[in-house]
């Protein structure tokens, strides 16, 4: 009986002394997995948080014309970056309906929806105790670069009606569409 006794405290030894090495193996392993685990965690909340206040800058600095290549890219990123924060995506739908009813780039409604919006994006990044309303309100635009943006619209506008046929003919000097094709017959 001692014999049995003896042989299963030997064999209970084994397999205690198996999982103690096969701990002492497994968790550095373990302890490294959770680490890096733990680090990408990070660095995703981290890139999130950039995104976000890489939007939200790009708003602030265009937002005296928000229709910018610049503004409108960081405006159609709002859903995406900021898919976990109900409130922004939320003043963004408020504005892109001012947007949308009004089929102009600046209406009444627009200026109020952005600072919504900007003050949404600022309390979603941790900014709503630094960033004031009348913060969100001050806009930098020279009469110069208004001036220059009008230019650059009006000629627009102009090289659209020129393509559209709408311009007087003295102003559309290249041949017609029509005029090209079909050829005449020979």
């Amino acid at each position: 009986m001692t014999d049995i006794l003896a042989l299963f405290a030997a064999v209970a030894s084994a397999v205690a002394t198996f999982f103690v090495a096969y701990a002492s193996w497994r968790a550095p392993r373990a302890a490294a997995e959770l680490a890096e685990s733990l680090r990408r965690a990070a660095e995703s909340i981290n890139e999130r948080k950039r995104q976000k206040f890489f939007i939200l800058a790009t708003l602030m600095q265009e937002r005296a014309a928000i229709y910018t290549e610049n503004g409108v890219r960081a405006l159609n990123m709002i859903d995406v970056v900021f898919n976990d924060s109900r409130a922004v995506r939320e003043a963004w739908a408020e504005l892109y309906l001012a947007f949308n009813n009004q089929q102009l780039m600046r209406g009444p409604g627009h200026d109020d929806k952005l600072r919504q919006l900007l003050a949404a994006m600022a309390e979603d990044v941790g900014l709503a105790d630094q960033i004031r309303t009348a913060d969100l309100s001050r806009v930098y635009f020279p009469e110069a670069l208004s001036q220059e943006r009008l230019i650059r619209d009006l000629e627009r506008q102009q090289a659209l009606a020129r393509l559209q046929g709408n311009a007087s003919p003295s102003a559309n000097t290249a041949p017609q569409v029509a005029q090209l094709f079909p050829p005449p017959p020979a």
